[in-house]
């Protein structure tokens, strides 16, 4: 039976295969004997337990499985703009940690794009086995691979050292972050 993946994994593993090959001490989930795995969104992690996952980040409302294959197929069909990856716990056949790369096209730096992390969270019983750092890393490779001029994120405050750990900076005199939120209709 064919997986049904947001995006094609072999982006995925060059990202990783380059990572690999320029970093001494990159993280892995993917070893022979490791049960977890790292790997794009797939249609079925609905069942796996993903948007339990994501609501110990934030508000995910009431999310029927008709909803979650709607938004799905909706990324999916943007091809080239959303990169969900998880980490599978495959013995427990659960999602334990996830983040998103989304690309923007932009006029700007010849055409170029740029990447946007975000929604990284990991289970609250898999916490403090670097879950999150791989999943940050990986982000950051693909990134490279899809040749963005620069990735950026929000994060809070308690976070700026941890992401600072990665490679992320504050720009000076570029350092604002400002929104407007609305409120959302319930369903």
């Amino acid at each position: 039976m064919a997986v049904d993946y947001l995006f094609d994994p072999r982006t995925l593993a060059a990202a990783t295969a380059a990572d690999d090959a320029t970093r001494a001490d990159q993280l892995s989930v993917d070893d022979a004997d490791c049960k977890y795995r790292l790997r794009p969104l797939c249609l079925t992690d609905y069942g796996r337990g993903y948007l339990d996952l994501l609501s110990q980040l934030t508000v995910t409302g009431n999310i029927t499985q008709q909803m979650y294959l709607n938004t799905f197929d909706a990324m999916k069909n943007n091809s080239g703009t959303y990169y969900i990856i998880v980490v599978e716990d495959t013995e427990e056949n659960c999602i334990v940690a996830s983040g998103s790369l989304t690309i923007e096209k932009k006029f700007i730096h010849l055409c170029g794009q740029r990447g946007r992390i975000e929604d990284i969270v990991v289970d609250s019983n898999c916490r403090g086995k670097r879950f999150g750092k791989i999943v940050v890393q990986r982000l950051i490779a693909l990134s490279r691979v899809l040749n963005c001029y620069k990735i950026s994120l929000e994060c809070k405050d308690s976070n700026v050292n941890w992401y600072s750990s990665m490679g992320f900076v504050r720009e000076p005199g570029n350092s604002n972050y400002m929104q407007i939120r609305f409120e959302q209709p319930s369903h």
